[in-house]
């Protein structure tokens, strides 16, 4: 039996939605599908009924799903003692963001499963900052803050780690006007958004993704509140007082935060961004960040690199 089709299930018993949870697995639809059939096949039952445009877990599908959390939890506490027992880098490790912070955080998570013996730092760092510290190991960015990767190229590499899509999130009182699948910006010119705080940016316009995709559908959007406070935006937008643009990798979180959340995926062009990690030149990484550093190619799933 697959452990990926396990794995996937159980992501789709938890949203019960196909295109929000390939998203969130970036990857396709089809493949998504694929793959839960393919575990349908395997052991002979429908784990999932199709009510409308929606997917809701079975009873047999329910029943399945206790054991198979169960299964892979067991699964990779047994993976995680088979290697905890080959590592013995010790050391700590500091990141810097200016992106989403726990877009790090089960990949940090997984690895001091694996080696205890690391601790980490994780901190949020002016961009102008980051590129002077001789402290920071490695700096997670978006393509929002592509201008990082262009500076002192002499002692610092940037590795893209993934792709991910705009979401809009909004309140129950939405739900019908915009019905299922990708949101309508248009439908919105009338409604409130919490944006970002912005501080002293020089480019305020266009540094929060909001701006230039509402001026995309047509019009300037009406700012309801401004903070850069994940937990206040997310409880403004569940309060139905306003609506809001998320990337894709902070939906978990936010339906953890106010589990009865609604959202969906944009499909401007513009509402896509790529995340990067810069690292130092690895003649300048310590044995710590370089043990990591071949976690986190592994972790996202990322060809071995050949550069210095």
């Amino acid at each position: 039996m697959d452990i990926r089709n396990i794995e996937y299930f159980l992501h789709l018993a938890k949203y019960e939605h196909v295109s929000a949870t390939a998203d969130l697995l970036h990857i396709s639809q089809p493949s998504l599908s694929k793959h839960i059939t393919s575990l349908e096949r395997e052991i002979g039952v429908k784990l999932f009924d199709r009510i409308g445009n929606r997917i809701v877990l079975n009873k047999t599908g329910e029943q399945f799903a206790q054991y198979a959390k169960q299964a892979v939890e067991l699964l990779n506490a047994g993976v995680n003692s088979a290697k905890r027992g080959i590592y013995d880098t010790k050391g700590g490790i500091q990141i810097a963001y200016t992106s989403y912070a726990p877009i790090i955080a089960d990949c940090v998570a997984q690895y001091t499963q694996i080696n205890p013996l690391i601790t980490f730092q994780i901190i949020a760092f002016e961009a102008t900052k980051m590129v002077d510290s001789d402290q920071l190991d490695f700096l997670l960015s978006s393509s929002a803050g592509d201008t990082l990767h262009d500076q002192n190229k002499t002692f610092w590499v940037s590795r893209p780690l993934f792709q991910e899509r705009y979401a809009l999130i909004y309140g129950n009182r939405l739900a019908n006007a915009l019905g299922a699948g990708p949101a309508d910006l248009s439908l919105l010119k009338d409604e409130y958004f919490v944006t970002m705080a912005q501080n002293d940016r020089k480019d305020v316009l266009f540094s929060d993704i909001t701006f230039p995709l509402c001026m995309n559908a047509g019009y300037f959007p009406k700012v309801y509140c401004k903070t850069d406070e994940f937990l206040v935006k997310v409880k403004l937008v569940q309060s139905d007082l306003a609506v809001a643009v998320l990337p894709e990798s902070c939906l978990k979180d936010a339906l953890a935060i106010a589990p009865g959340l609604q959202y969906s995926v944009l499909e401007d062009e513009m509402a896509k961004r790529t995340i990067h990690i810069m690292r130092h030149k690895k003649s300048l990484m310590t044995e710590a960040a370089l043990d990591f550093w071949e976690f986190i190619l592994d972790f996202y799933g990322l060809p071995q690199d050949d550069l210095d």
